[in-house]
């Protein structure tokens, strides 16, 4: 009896583990969904269209994404540039707002400046503070320039 006890919570616990790994996997991929594909930079009353974002990877196990990053104008125009960045996110909490927390960074090389932008996913778009670093500038305190964007999922 205590064998046939021992076997079937054995099985009971193989069973509630497969089906969270289930569940766990279904929220990954969920997650990938949600982010993988080309976005596109708002340029509001700009001259030109905004940047485009290819998400390309989502690492369901750590959050870190990957991607490419092309200007919309300048010397760099239709140039790729390489984008790493992470994705994190929590089980909501009653009576609060619930989002997925994005970051991201550039090298873009022909400026030799680096772009990092943080902000979060709702409604299919990510809207984040920037960040850009640029080696020349006309003051020491012009260096770092700072600003928002919204990031809209292409269909």
């Amino acid at each position: 009896m205590k064998k046939r006890t021992r076997l079937l919570n054995l099985l009971s616990l193989a069973a509630i583990s497969a089906l969270c790994s289930l569940t766990a996997h279904a929220q990954d991929t969920s997650l990938q969904n949600k982010l993988v594909g080309k976005w596109t930079q708002e340029m509001v009353g700009a001259r030109t269209g905004g940047a485009i974002l290819n998400i390309t990877a989502v690492d369901p196990a750590t959050g870190r994404i990957t991607g490419k990053y092309i200007p919309p104008s300048g010397p760099a125009l239709g140039k790729e540039f390489d984008v790493v960045g992470w994705i994190s996110s929590a089980p909501p909490q009653e009576k609060a707002d619930n989002v997925i927390t994005v970051s991201f960074t550039i090298s873009l090389t022909t400026y030799g400046s680096i772009s990092s932008e943080t902000g979060y996913l709702k409604d299919n778009k990510i809207f984040a503070m920037w960040h850009n670093v640029r080696p020349n500038a006309a003051y020491d305190w012009a260096h770092i320039a700072t600003g928002e964007d919204i990031w809209t999922k292409n269909p």
